[in-house]
């Protein structure tokens, strides 16, 4: 069995109005599940949720305050909290333990439901006390449940910010006891034996013991100096209160339990080590580490940031293990972990992951999104630390290239959006497959229509180019012939509807990319031309050469790219480049001198000497001058580019740290941050933006 899911009405920040719908639910894997979400989400409180209502192996008593009921913004606390459970997949054994208290599915299948209702009330005297109510059963026919069920349910916890050096030590509070009592190895012999550990115990007591009644000198030993003290401390009617002995400790087996500390054969372990060994103790707690009979109930484990005081290497290979160990093991056993570190993250299966964002919680297996087999591959390669960052933002911007990854917190903070003070994460997907992040943010019919629950309202903005050479580039290079061209997956569609060849057989990469001839571009897609088809697909791709050409291209492929992303169920918006690339439409912005300036520094070791000099001034005339067309002069400042004779990251890199100087002057910022809003070349990355802090008026931009 394990648990399905969990139901939580006003306890902490999930409070709800009608005290009858539950603020949030959240959907386990059966193995393996990590809480993720920006601080303050609810990660913590779910894990505690969980606890509470199954308590742990190790019985940490939980004492109930003021602050796990909710409160609303004036401050008023509700005078109750519920937590449900729900287990599934239960063994015909399982269900016999819990025979009284089962329900089933809407499949027939048999489910337990768990629930704990803390409620605030008030005895005769007026005194206020705080009432549990731990039950199980069917809804409306819930009985108590008793103490040996709830033992089969018990988490094992490790909490969060662990002082594994004290926690190891001795003492009347020694969790290192706790672990250990519970474990198999110190239950005690069914023949009514005494324990080994307490044999051993007694007879070193027994040697300590003779040690110190053994004469030191002539006839005295330790035990009799001292009570021959205690003799004149005592009236003669108390004498027997002076017998004493020396022993190392109790010989019940808690007292040597208490008296155990735990370290490695290494000392001055820093506290990266020390947090392994506390871990793999608390470990010991699972059963399948210990026993290999079949195990009945859930074996819950929680762990709260698990990366805590663990370097990057040591998170992956403690996950690692952990995910390993759930695919050897006989037993069922449920992970459920939280963390902040985008190290592991990305180092597991990114169905496993749970996403906290606005009081919901979102599962991110297949059943719950839109990805295929296919996606999850894909994103198990490329969801890298720099990517899963992903998971702990506010709004994302997903973006082509370094270019964009580089100018965009640069220009957001000088029109007045810092990315970082509005929690935005910049997502670079080194290339146009924005498709298999979308649906990871994208529900499912499942969860939007079958369960109607609220889809992920993280923003999303897609920044894009359009890859439509301008007029200006045909007109320059002198290629004003006819040229052929596959402008997206849909014209590709139509091709192949004249082909033997399907799409799963096609190259996808040179969407786009122009060809001189047919035949060159059916040889790099690898669809077949005969006499039969060649006419009708040169009569599909073949494009016309004309500025009119031109712009109905770049308008048709501009709405296809924003029509593609819109059958998605999450909050996205699509910004292209509204001329060929992001490079060339800054060349035609506001910002082109910048540019300018940022490709010559690039290019040239030399660059404002010389003829290198002469061909700045020249440029810098030409972007002034009303009588030359902007597209020519923008051309000619992009050309270095398109023709690789510069670095695109070193000429972003350049042109950022133009911009954020001129954020941090007074005297320039307020000009250039009015003319790039005005500006319509930059208006795509200026609306990107806004989408992604959630702001659509202009008007609202700080200063």
């Amino acid at each position: 069995m394990y648990l399905q899911k969990i139901s939580i009405t006003n306890f902490r920040q999930f409070g709800t109005g009608d005290g009858v719908t539950p603020a949030i639910t959240v959907f386990f894997n059966p193995n393996f599940n990590i809480l993720v979400g920006e601080n303050d989400s609810g990660k913590t409180a779910i894990i505690d949720a969980i606890r509470y209502l199954l308590g742990s192996v190790s019985e940490d008593f939980e004492k109930i305050s003021q602050n796990d009921f909710y409160s609303n913004s004036d401050g008023v606390y509700s005078d109750f909290f519920y937590i449900e459970g729900t287990f599934v997949d239960l063994t015909d054994q399982e269900a016999g333990s819990f025979l009284e208290w089962l329900s089933f599915d809407e499949n027939g299948d048999y489910q337990l439901r768990v629930s704990l209702q803390v409620e605030k009330k008030k005895n005769d005297n007026g005194q206020e006390y705080i009432e549990r109510k731990m039950q199980a059963g069917d809804q409306g026919f819930e009985t108590r449940l008793d103490n040996k069920a709830r033992d089969i349910l018990k988490t094992t916890y490790l909490k969060p910010l662990r002082d594994a050096e004290n926690e190891l030590k001795p003492g009347f509070r020694s969790r290192l006891a706790s672990i250990l009592k519970v474990h198999p190895a110190f239950k005690l012999p069914e023949d009514g034996s005494i324990h080994k550990l307490v044999d051993a115990m007694e007879k070193a007591n027994e040697k300590v013991e003779s040690f110190f009644e053994e004469d030191y000198t002539s006839g005295r030993s330790l035990v009799n100096d001292i009570e021959g003290l205690l003799r004149d401390f005592y009236d003669h009617a108390d004498l027997s209160k002076t017998k004493s002995k020396f022993s190392i400790t109790k010989t019940d087996l808690i007292s040597i339990l208490r008296k155990l500390s735990l370290d490695t054969v290494d000392v001055n372990l820093g506290l990266g080590n020390q947090n392994l060994l506390f871990i793999a103790t608390e470990l010991l707690l699972l059963n399948n580490l210990f026993d290999e009979q079949q195990i009945i109930g859930p074996q819950i484990t929680l762990i709260e940031e698990i990366e805590a005081h663990l370097h990057p290497q040591a998170q992956i290979r403690l996950i690692k293990y952990l995910e390993d160990e759930l695919r050897k093991s006989t037993n069922r056993n449920q992970f459920i972990l939280t963390s902040h570190s985008t190290n592991l993250v990305s180092s597991i299966d990114p169905k496993n992951v749970i996403l906290i964002y606005e009081k919901t919680a979102y599962p991110l297996s297949d059943e719950y999104t839109m990805l295929d087999k296919s996606d999850y591959a894909f994103l198990e390669r490329f969801l890298d630390s720099t990517k899963s960052n992903m998971f702990f933002a506010k709004g994302l911007i997903f973006v082509e290239g370094d270019s964009e990854l580089l100018l965009l917190p640069a220009l957001a903070d000088l029109i007045g959006y810092p990315l970082h003070k509005n929690g935005i994460s910049l997502i670079n997907v080194s290339g146009t497959s924005f498709e298999r992040y979308i649906k990871l943010f994208s529900r499912s019919i499942k969860w939007k229509v079958e369960m109607n629950l609220p889809s992920i309202n993280i923003p999303l903005a897609i920044i894009t180019d359009s890859d439509v050479k301008p007029w200006s580039y045909y007109k320059y290079e002198n290629k004003t012939h006819d040229l052929y061209l596959i402008v997206d997956e849909t014209e590709l569609s139509n091709v192949l509807e004249h082909c033997e060849e399907n799409i799963d057989e096609i190259s996808l990469v040179p969407i786009g990319k122009e060809f001189s001839t047919i035949k060159k571009l059916a040889r790099s897609f690898g669809f077949s031309l005969t006499e039969a088809n060649a006419d009708l697909i040169s009569s599909i791709v073949k494009k016309d050469i004309t500025i009119e050409s031109i712009n109905r291209i770049s308008e048709e492929k501009i709405t296809k790219l924003k029509e593609k992303y819109s059958i998605y169920d999450s909050n996205i918006g699509v910004f292209v480049t509204p001329e060929w690339t992001l490079e060339y439409s800054i060349a035609l912005s506001v910002i082109s001198p910048l540019l300018l300036e940022s490709i010559f520094e690039a290019r040239y070791a030399k660059p404002f000497e010389g003829k290198n000099k002469e061909r700045y001034d020249n440029l810098v005339s030409q972007l002034s001058d009303d009588t030359i067309e902007r597209e020519d002069t923008a051309y000619m400042v992009f050309k270095p580019l398109n023709e690789k004779n510069v670095s695109k990251a070193e000429v972003a890199q350049r042109l950022a740290i133009k911009l954020n100087a001129i954020a941090k002057d007074n005297s320039k910022r307020a000009f250039w941050k009015d003319s790039i809003l005005q500006d319509k070349n930059l208006k795509y990355l200026v609306d990107a933006i806004i989408h992604s802090v959630k702001v659509n008026e202009l008007s609202e931009v700080s200063s």
